[in-house]
């Protein structure tokens, strides 16, 4: 039944359902705005966690690179206040052809496949990564169903991802320090470059994403190391199913 319904109207009914949530627990008007900033307020926000992640080539990486330049101008140097609430979709918008996406990959019911905006997730997984290492407190992420990639093509730390589908899957989290901070982003021909930014030093904490395996897959466990490689924190835990290697060449 739920396939005779038109896909657009499939996302914008939960497009809705999600907006009224939002109401109703109060998150709504805590959502960061669309609000960069820009001047002499600019120098006043420093670089104090970055990440860096080459971008692989493949036969859409063009057009994923196109992608991830229009998301990043929805997000550069954008002010999150303390206990601002950062919505990855509140902020990008719907990734449509009317505003210039194009098609990349992306994971289509366990199926790798190209869709109109893919190749976003790899900066929905910067900013996940971002906020574990700043301390900030993930309130929604979604993990892959599968691990596409070999050890030998990884271009981050299984487990580390953080996968957005508009209307479905959102990157959220709460700024839980006590000074605003903002993100900023260098795109490259073969790399991007996050950066969360604040006017005073933050501390930044070590993370580690431990695997083992366990039936039909492997269990990634992301962990703040505390005084020791042994003495961890369990932030989140995720368990990829086995997939096929030759994916990764797609």
């Amino acid at each position: 039944m739920k396939q005779l319904i038109p896909a657009r109207w499939r996302v914008q009914y939960k497009v809705i359902q999600r907006s009224t949530a939002d109401v109703f627990t109060g998150q709504r008007s805590r959502l960061v705005p669309f609000s960069p900033m820009g001047g002499s307020q600019l120098q006043q926000f420093t670089p104090q966690v970055t990440i860096a992640q080459p971008i692989p080539a493949t036969t859409l990486s063009e057009n994923k690179k196109h992608n991830l330049a229009l998301a990043v101008q929805r997000l550069q140097n954008v002010v999150v206040q303390p206990g601002a609430i950062f919505s990855f979709w509140h902020l990008v918008g719907e990734p449509n052809r009317a505003k210039g996406y194009l098609e990349g990959r992306t994971i289509i019911q366990n199926q790798l496949k190209a869709d109109v905006g893919g190749g976003l997730c790899q900066l929905s997984g910067l900013l996940y990564v971002l906020s574990l290492k700043a301390g900030l407190k993930v309130l929604e992420r979604h993990p892959h169903s599968q691990d596409i990639y070999t050890d030998a093509t990884r271009f981050a730390p299984l487990g580390s991802d953080a996968t957005v589908v508009y209307g479905y899957k959102d990157f959220r989290f709460k700024q839980t320090l006590a000074m605003p901070i903002c993100l900023r982003f260098e795109l490259s021909d073969r790399a991007i470059r996050a950066m969360l930014c604040a006017p005073l030093p933050i501390p930044e904490y070590a993370i580690d994403f431990q695997r083992e395996n366990v039936d039909g897959g492997i269990r990634v466990n992301a962990v703040r190391l505390l005084n020791s490689e042994t003495n961890v924190e369990v932030l989140h835990s995720t368990v990829y199913q086995t997939k096929q290697a030759e994916l990764a060449e797609a």
